[in-house]
This record gives C-alpha cells, sequence and structure tokens, in this order.
C-alpha cells in the first residue's frame, strides 16, 4: 500500500489492509511525536480500518510528497509539524478560508467534507494552533483587564496565537511581539498590538503579566537554550507567567529558568493534545 510513498520519505510505513490513512509530515515526527499514539487510540476505539503514520520527509522532497497524497484517494490528511507548516501552506493558499490567509500557516490539512465515502480531490488547511495555545490561560484572559503579553515569535504558531488573541480579545489586552526580524502588522493601534525586535526584550519584561514562547528555542534539538536569558526573568514582576507552548521536553530551559525564581510556569502539553483533538475532528469525516 506504501510502496511508492516509502520512497519519497526518510522512515518506513508498514501498515497495511487499511480503508484510510491519515499522516503528520516533518523533518522527523516518527521519533516523538504524540498525535499518531492518540489518534490511533480513537480509531481503534472506534473500530476502524484507519491509521496515523508518521512521515519523515526531506524539505526537496516535500512538494512530490504533498502531491501523492492528495492524489491518493485513501489519504484523509492530517498534520503538519514544524518546520512545514508555511510550505504546506504555500502548497493549498487558494483552497483555505480568509482568516487563514492572515496567518499563513497550517498545521492541519483535510478533504473538504464529502457527502460520501467518496473523497474530494483537493486538500484544505486549518491552523488549530492559537485556538488550542490560548486554551491553557483562556481563563486568566477572560477574567483579566489590560493585561500586558508578551509573544515571542512571529511564525505560523506566533501568527496563529496572534490572531487568536485579537479574534477573541481585541483591545482588551496590550499585546507585544518580539522577533529576530522586523514585522508589519496590520491596524497595531486599533487593536493594541506592538512590535520589537528581540534585543527590546529586557526593556519591557518588567511591565508583562504573561510571556508566551512560540518560538522553537528550547526543543528537543535545541534543548540547552532559552529566548529569554535568566537575566531578564529575574527582573520580571513576582505574578508574570512563562508560557511555553513547546512539549517536548516538558520542562524547556525557559522553564527551568523560571521554575528556579520561583514564579508560575505552563508548558505546551495541554495545547498539544487540544491541538491533536481539533486537527483529528477536520481530518476525519463522520460519514467513513
Amino acid at each position: 500500500m506504501f510502496r511508492y510513498l516509502n520512497r519519497i520519505i526518510e522512515n518506513e510505513v508498514r501498515e497495511a489492509n487499511l480503508d484510510f490513512y491519515s499522516v503528520i509530515i516533518g523533518t522527523k515526527p516518527s521519533m516523538g511525536a504524540r498525535s499518531p499514539k492518540l489518534w490511533n487510540k480513537v480509531y481503534e476505539y472506534e473500530e476502524k480500518k484507519i491509521r496515523m503514520v508518521p512521515l519523515d520527509v526531506r524539505e526537496e522532497n516535500l512538494e512530490e510528497l504533498f502531491k501523492y497524497l492528495k492524489e491518493d484517494k485513501h489519504c484523509l490528511g492530517g498534520a503538519v509539524a514544524v518546520p512545514y507548516k508555511e510550505k504546506v501552506y504555500n502548497l493549498i493558499k487558494n483552497n483555505v478560508k480568509e482568516e487563514i490567509r492572515t496567518i499563513s500557516a497550517v498545521n492541519c490539512f483535510y478533504r473538504p467534507t464529502p457527502p460520501s465515502r467518496f473523497l474530494v480531490d483537493a486538500f484544505t488547511g486549518t491552523n488549530t494552533d492559537g485556538e488550542a495555545a490560548l486554551d491553557p490561560i483562556k481563563k486568566q484572559l477572560v477574567e483579566g483587564q489590560n493585561l500586558n503579553i508578551g509573544l515571542l515569535g512571529y511564525g505560523g504558531a506566533g501568527k496563529a496565537i496572534l490572531a487568536y488573541l485579537l479574534k477573541d480579545f481585541k483591545r482588551k489586552h496590550k499585546i507585544h511581539i518580539f522577533n529576530r526580524s522586523p514585522i508589519t502588522i496590520k491596524d497595531t493601534k486599533e487593536n493594541d498590538v506592538y512590535s520589537y525586535s528581540l534585543d527590546d526584550l529586557e526593556d519591557i519584561i518588567p511591565d508583562f503579566d504573561f510571556l508566551i514562547n512560540a518560538t522553537s528555542i528550547g526543543h528537543v534539538e535545541s534543548i540547552d537554550k532559552t529566548p529569554v536569558p535568566i537575566k531578564f526573568l529575574a527582573t520580571a514582576k513576582n505574578t508574570m507567567v512563562v508560557y511555553d507552548i513547546i512539549y517536548d521536553p516538558l520542562k524547556t530551559t525557559l522553564l527551568k529558568n523560571r521554575e528556579g525564581i520561583g514564579l508560575e510556569t505552563i508548558n505546551g502539553l495541554r495545547m498539544n493534545l487540544i491541538q491533536a483533538v481539533l486537527a483529528y475532528s477536520y481530518t476525519n469525516p463522520t460519514n467513513l
């Protein structure tokens, strides 16, 4: 079933005798992505002959892989891992909703809900990063007013988080975005959004109520690194919450440093779970 697919990817898929399959695409999702474990438990519970398989793919083979998946009517779609969220978006950008175009990245691609068991010959996509990321802190965002939120990184996850902050809490909180390279955001004054270089973080961090890390710094591939030097954290107020959307490892260097000072931290484990649940609901039609 996966003979040609295995020529494109770096790992090997051995599932057989499936009615359909879903995927997670990344550089090395076979080395520890949680979505296949979560999705496959649901497939087993529902007694469906469907499995989610991880696809490790090199960037130069990504477009060929995506074309193959689109043409294979056994493929339902699936999840997209870093660093391919923007690249997959570019492959389906003409088929996504306007709100996803403002993010310019997808973490889930799927076939629009068909009227029958016959799948349509196209993929669309969405981004569940923002909705899932806000879940662990939503109560504080709802109950609070005029909170200062620092958002580190303006890649796919950062854009998704900002989009949902503006959608649900427009002008209720001040949002400060820090990125390596300069960024342009529409209607910043209207929405209380401010953009800075990462070099400006030291001067502004004492004002923050929340600091959200939406970069990949601190992930297993850079496990000893942190986007925020510990001396910056030491200047923050003692009520500031540090939220790192990374879940592997559960305690990044950023979170360890903050805990060492004795303040509240949140990791990305719940976000990852909510993300997987949302993506599953998009990818798997109820009538299959």
